[in-house]
């Protein structure tokens, strides 16, 4: 049994920004629900985003958000995207949600949320599941109706900017469908590691370039160059700021965030409604993404937040390869294809260092669910 630890204090991560390649389309999930927007200003407005919230379709709050949609993806688009087989672990592949990558980024400065990660090994990729924590889900059952308000007021401020098609108008006067999600699968390189993650798009810009719908084909290839060459934008909402602790709050935290979001996926834009505490928003403002490290200077560092990133992946293949070595000998790092499943249990909370385990159980918890195991791979052997 070992116990390896990975030290999170942002001054060991205070070094240039490592080398990371404009992420690249390689497919969708959900092209049904892609939306657009063309209109992007500053301007002063008056959206209710308490409209119709009592019909509202929410979420299951007990959700438990795996990989399924991914995975999904990845089995059905085997062939097409035919990634190399990898035998050696330094090449294996890490698969995720964008939303893992950006609680991984934030560790640095996180003062009150812990995280765990589940690292699964399985035919030489590397899979990557955020588990909630105990405290976690217990605050999610227990959820104020305010909380579930607040929730509710994001989506529905996307549904007064966001259209269903290029040419035509949003349509607020409907209640808000929060199930409804369209992704992109993206793939990346960060240093030496390589990455496929999916993420969750707002919206489609219209407001420079004329923008059709997507191509009426069952051709991925060709939606795919559609959606490549398109410009997305980010949505947020945030309550006005009154007071010097609020925008500290705002610079240390959320602007943070934000541009990760952003800069993971490409997208460098952010229009932002400004509300009051009724869920009233009163105006729109637009962020660059490239100014949000200026604007929030002192409290956080791009730098810091992508070098632990890359850190982690590193220490995620450190640990498996001690983990091979301590079960099946060092001669097999270079055949891990023909490795069984194996998973570690990557655990962190705030003032800590990131520790590991082996006692995370597949079986009791499985993260890549029977049919995946069963079909991924199986076209190529035979």
């Amino acid at each position: 049994m070992f116990q390896p630890e990975l030290h999170v204090d942002k001054n060991i991560y205070k070094k240039s920004f490592p080398k990371f390649d404009k992420p690249k389309v390689i497919g969708y999930i959900n092209i049904e629900n892609v939306k657009y927007i063309s209109k992007i200003c500053e301007d002063k407005v008056n959206l209710d985003l308490n409209l119709h919230i009592d019909k509202v379709k929410r979420k299951p709050v007990d959700l438990d958000v795996k990989l399924t949609e991914l995975l999904k993806f990845l089995l059905e688009h085997e062939v097409r995207l035919n990634f190399p087989i990898q035998n050696k672990l330094n090449d294996a592949q890490f698969f995720c949600y964008r939303g893992l990558m950006t609680c991984l980024a934030c560790t640095p400065y996180e003062n009150k949320d812990p995280w765990e990660i589940v690292a699964i090994l399985h035919k030489g990729n590397i899979y990557l599941c955020a588990r909630e924590t105990p405290d976690k889900k217990k605050q999610k059952m227990s959820m104020s109706e305010r909380d579930k308000q607040c929730t509710s007021w994001g989506f529905k401020f996307e549904q007064y900017m966001l259209s269903d098609k290029p040419d035509t108008l949003p349509n607020p006067d409907l209640p808000v469908d929060e199930t409804e999600e369209f992704s992109l699968v993206m793939t990346t390189k960060l240093n030496d590691h390589k990455i496929v993650y999916g993420a969750e798009m707002d919206g489609i810009r219209c407001d420079k370039l004329p923008v059709t719908s997507p191509p009426d084909t069952n051709d991925p290839e060709a939606i795919i160059q559609y959606l490549s060459s398109q410009q997305f934008i980010e949505l947020k909402t945030n309550r006005h700021i009154e007071y010097s602790r609020q925008e500290k709050s705002f610079k240390r935290f959320k602007t943070k965030k934000w541009w990760l979001q952003s800069f993971l996926v490409g997208v460098d834009t952010i229009l932002c409604g400004l509300r009051n505490d009724n869920g009233i928003v009163e105006e729109l403002k637009i962020y660059n993404i490239r100014d949000l490290p200026k604007m929030s200077k002192g409290y956080w560092d791009p730098n810091v937040c992508f070098n632990f990133l890359d850190t982690f992946f590193t220490f995620v293949k450190r640990c498996l390869a001690r983990e091979i070595k301590r079960k099946y000998g060092e001669k097999i790092l270079n055949n891990i294809q023909g490795l069984p499943l194996l998973s570690l249990h990557f655990s962190w909370s705030p003032d800590n260092a990131v520790h590991v385990s082996d006692h995370y159980c597949h079986d009791d918890d499985p993260i890549l669910h029977e049919w995946f195991l069963q079909n991924f791979g199986k076209l190529r052997n035979e």
